[in-house]
């Protein structure tokens, strides 16, 4: 019998593998998907990492999430981050600012706040309305989505864990004093699981009784070429327009390669899809809203040179779950993503790797409980 189970190979549940492969435990890693593959969330080139929240309790977990990345490509000789500098900028006033700001001061985390005018004079890429302001954290930056999960991996790899690509994994339930789940057609023991499934956490958790409030979307992406104006990391960061109305947010990202253009993003948008969808076809409606906002927004813009999608999978609130399945404390369940949780995963594969091994963590977890949900 192994020590973990951990389904799912996104980039929490790869943290969980390493995390609990370098504590010297036995531990197994189920993923349905071939290695690299585009159907959850954690694929791509590019994700932002950044300490503007609107809430301390996620500055505190990214801080220690990215002194993880940090520690790990210094070990690893990966390069996982690429700093840029991060801005969030919207009408002046707006309360999602505000309580970033606020929340920003009260941690400790130093920014700069500016003018419209500021904005324009030191982000000239940028075409700010009358009336925008900005806050300009100068820690943020871009972290290499692919090459993040496949070093997770790797490393959890050389420390023991088994990996098994292309194993699917059903009806996960206690048995005895650990728990058990289908893999293949085999039943697999572990002393305890930790279910990071992304969209595939209900089938997953089907033997359990357990069902997770949680809705899946595909939101746009594209990317478009630029010419005559520098996007570089060196001088455009990643950057977050707020909006009073959907989309609340739209991220934008530097050319992280010569002629690969500037990625945008409209955020929880996107059409409610089940986990079997797979198509990952883009929404041609969506694509061109996209595509007018930034030509609107940016100075330079090209093209379209191409088009994908992102799956979301989202709780209620946006915020997490990490949790102890009520009544099965063998079974720790990371739902982590609702569109932000790539960034933290260093910490959450700890945070996981505590819950399932002795149900108590240093870590803050009240906000992520899942009987929140049920208030």
């Amino acid at each position: 019998m192994t020590d973990l189970l951990v389904i799912g190979g996104g980039v929490t549940g790869a943290a969980t593998a390493l995390a609990a492969a370098a504590r010297g435990l036995r531990t197994v890693l189920v993923e349905r998907f071939p290695p690299g593959h585009r159907y959850g969330s954690s694929a791509g080139p590019s994700r932002i990492i950044r300490l503007a929240y609107d809430d301390p309790g996620y500055i505190t977990l990214v801080r220690d999430a990215d002194r993880r990345w940090r520690d790990l490509q210094q070990s690893t000789g990966v390069r996982l981050v690429t700093r840029t500098g991060g801005l969030d900028f919207g009408p002046a006033g707006l309360p999602s600012l505000r309580a970033t700001a606020a929340a920003m001061a009260s941690a400790g985390v130093p920014f700069t706040t500016l003018t419209g005018a500021e904005l324009a004079e030191r982000f000239p890429q940028l075409r700010p309305d009358p009336g925008m302001e900005g806050l300009y954290q100068p820690d943020a930056g871009v972290l290499h989505a692919d090459d993040c999960v496949a070093t997770l991996l790797a490393e959890a790899a050389r420390h023991g864990a088994v990996i098994r690509h292309g194993a699917r994994a059903r009806d996960l339930r206690p048995d005895g004093d650990g728990v058990s789940a289908t893999v293949d057609g085999q039943r697999l023991r572990a002393a305890a699981a930790v279910v990071a499934a992304g969209s595939w956490v209900n089938d997953v958790l089907g033997g359990t009784g357990v069902a997770l409030p949680v809705t899946v979307t595909r939101e746009q992406v594209g990317y478009y070429e630029v010419t005559g104006v520098d996007y570089t990391p060196a001088r455009f960061p990643v950057t977050i327009e707020h909006q009073a109305a959907r989309p609340y947010m739209i991220s934008m990202f530097p050319e992280l390669v010569p002629g690969g253009g500037i990625k945008l993003m409209r955020d929880k948008t996107g059409p409610e899809i089940t986990p079997e969808d797979l198509s990952g076809e883009p929404d041609q409606a969506g694509l061109d809203l996209l595509t007018a906002h930034a030509r609107r927004r940016l100075h330079g813009l090209g093209p379209l040179l191409h088009a994908e999608t992102c799956r979301y999978t989202m709780t209620p609130d946006a915020d997490f779950i990490l949790d102890l399945l009520p009544g099965r404390p063998r079974i720790a369940v990371a739902s982590a993503c609702s569109g932000h949780g790539f960034k933290f995963a260093p910490t959450l594969g700890e945070i996981m790797v505590d819950l399932a091994t002795t149900a108590t963590t240093p870590h803050n977890l009240h906000p992520f409980r899942l009987d929140r949900l049920d208030r």
